[in-house]
């Protein structure tokens, strides 16, 4: 029996089906859910600017990365442009990631799972979300088929086959 659902989730409309499956599935099996989001720290800026667009998050990571910043950024390039530091850059990835998991969170919730516990990590996609199963105790991991990271044409679905190939429990990749 299912007890506990891990859901990876990167913002992206697929993962978005994700997070959707998986509070169906917990609210019939009455299990916990545990939403993770991996940052996208080393990621190429452009990925982090389409993510934001999608989520809207730009007032979001400039209040919350760069509180004295005077006029909020347009779009997520210019608010990475307006960075002073690297780590100015790595509060805004760590404030996308963040909200991303909790409205990911928050949609689980709104969908009748009582019990929704949010992780935000840093690292490889695959790997961590692979570590975070076995760590939680993971008895079924629920991933999109593809999300917003790089080389697209060439890695499409390359994070949920390996984790599908290399998962301690069962797999299920939304389409």
């Amino acid at each position: 029996m299912t007890k506990h659902i891990l859901v990876a989730t990167d913002g992206s409309d697929m993962s978005r089906k994700a997070v959707d499956m998986a509070a169906t599935a917990a609210k019939g099996f009455g299990a916990r859910v545990t939403v993770l989001h991996v940052l996208l720290h080393g990621s190429r800026a452009e990925e982090a600017s389409h993510l934001a667009e999608v989520e809207h998050l730009v007032r979001h990571a400039s209040a919350a990365a760069m509180p004295d910043l005077e006029n909020v950024p347009g779009s997520m390039t210019d608010l990475f442009r307006a960075a002073r530091t690297n780590a100015e850059t790595a509060l805004i990835v760590s404030a996308l990631g963040d909200r991303i998991a909790d409205a990911a969170a928050e949609h689980a919730r709104s969908k009748g799972v009582d019990d929704v516990q949010v992780s935000v990590r840093q690292g490889d996609y695959a790997e961590t979300i692979l570590e975070t199963a076995e760590e939680t105790g993971a008895d079924l991991i629920v991933l999109g088929s593809r999300g917003l990271g790089g080389l697209k044409g060439l890695l499409l679905g390359s994070v949920s086959n390996k984790v599908a190939q290399h998962a301690p429990c069962s797999v299920l990749t939304v389409r």
